[in-house]
């Protein structure tokens, strides 16, 4: 019974999807915050949307050690380029043309906190990250972040811990807002590109990230009843954690 009711659900979110209004936009590289933890660098490099976003307008992220070095680019509201008002329900998608050098890929983060304090984090002020957990979304040069395929763990990055099942209780965007229906409206305060704290890689990494396409969703007015009839139903789970260092 309960394997029919997911299918159903899925084919429910599946339907909200192919009926919602798409839009995207091009975030610049060279606008995104910049940071990261142990021994790292960041480097502005030519890129193919100079004549958009100005001189140098590829950023290429270098550390020495992958296990104990992190580096990462954060798009949010500061860039004039991010959507107003997005939330992790809305959106549909990011696609980034990269360079990439080393044995562990580069992954995506979704940062945003929940006022509901609903997934077991310590305060409902901690920032909360989706981490990519999954063998890659890197495909030649270009890394893809699909709300339908492209897995993710949850970790309060204020407190340090994993939530959830830990490191490894993975699902897809998608997924967690099936599981957890609190969190469509909850807005995404920043998408991450990130390298490092790979577990047992010690070397070097590098990527040149050249462009990042976001795609936003917004549901048609007539399937809003159903969206909350599907993320209504679909509640579930309870959460645990497991320690784990803190991502800048």
């Amino acid at each position: 019974m309960r394997s029919f009711f997911n299918l159903r659900m899925q084919y429910a979110a599946i339907f909200l999807v192919a009926v919602a209004l798409r839009a995207d936009v091009t975030l610049c590289p060279n606008l995104a915050g910049q940071n990261g933890s142990g021994t790292y660098s960041i480097t502005a490099v030519a890129g193919p949307l100079d004549s958009l976003c100005g001189t140098n307008s590829a950023e290429t992220m270098y550390i020495p050690n992958a296990t104990a070095d992190y580096a990462r680019l954060a798009w949010d509201s500061g860039d004039p380029d991010y959507p107003a008002g997005l939330t992790l329900g809305s959106l549909g998608g990011v696609s980034a043309n990269v360079s990439f050098s080393g044995d562990d890929d580069p992954f995506y983060m979704l940062a945003f906190t929940d006022a509901t304090d609903g997934l077991g984090q310590t305060y409902a002020s901690d920032q909360i990250l989706m981490i990519e957990f999954q063998p890659s979304t890197l495909s030649g040069s270009t890394m893809t972040l699909d709300p339908g395929a492209t897995l993710f763990n949850l970790y309060d990055n204020t407190q340090g811990f994993y939530l959830s099942g830990g490191q490894s209780d993975t699902n897809t965007l998608a997924g967690w807002l099936l599981a957890d229906p609190f969190l469509s409206g909850d807005s995404l305060d920043q998408v991450r590109i990130g390298i490092g704290l790979a577990g047992g890689d010690t070397n070097p990494q590098s990527v040149t990230v050249y462009s990042a396409d976001l795609t936003t969703v917004t549901p048609e007015p007539g399937t809003l009843p159903l969206l909350s009839v599907v993320f209504g139903a679909a509640a579930w789970g309870i959460r645990r954690s497991q320690l784990r260092s803190r991502r800048s």
